[in-house]
């Protein structure tokens, strides 16, 4: 990872060339850098697309009307025990969980609880249960909340279990484990 220049404004250095994809993401990208934006480059690189996100930085609380953001995240398993990811902050007050959309970082890889319109495999499943190193009574309920100070106040959510969208119209989830 390169070097980060801060410009006077407080935001990330135009000069600066720190991008990953958010599916890529680790926990020292976290510990280092705590919100993450979403820019496609206006000089078109190659490799770069809707998935690629840069460090940000700004004094005062993150407000995300600006732009979209994911911001770094303590997530509580139904065991007690805690670990790192993160979500992308809701705007316009819409918390739903597809907005959300909550990913759980590990040493070893991403698990992603909000699953899309695709309900994860029974391959799937285990892939995310070996990443936890836990079963599903240990996992859910997951809690969450931002480490990220926002404007709109307290970010504070809960995950019954890996979630799939089951209708566009009403939104409705099936939860799957």
């Amino acid at each position: 990872m390169e070097t980060m220049e801060l410009s006077p404004a407080g935001g990330v250095s135009r000069a600066t060339r720190v991008r990953k994809q958010v599916y890529e993401l680790d926990l020292r990208d976290l510990s280092t850098f705590p919100v993450w934006e979403f820019r496609l480059d206006p000089e078109g690189e190659e490799g770069w697309d809707e998935s690629t996100v840069r460090p940000y930085t700004a004094p005062g609380p993150l407000d995300p009307t600006d732009r979209m953001f994911i911001v770094r995240a303590i997530f509580t398993l139904a065991d007690g025990s805690r670990m790192r990811g993160y979500f992308t902050p809701p705007f316009r007050d819409d918390a739903s969980i597809g907005t959300l959309q909550p990913i759980i970082v590990t040493g070893r890889g991403q698990v992603r609880l909000w699953c899309g319109t695709t309900a994860p495999g029974s391959k799937r499943l285990a892939q995310s249960y070996e990443l936890l190193r836990k079963d599903a009574r240990r996992v859910f309920p997951v809690e969450f909340e931002s480490e990220v100070e926002l404007v709109s106040g307290l970010a504070r959510y809960s995950v019954p279990g890996f979630l799939v969208l089951e209708d566009f119209q009403t939104r409705r989830t099936r939860i799957v484990m």
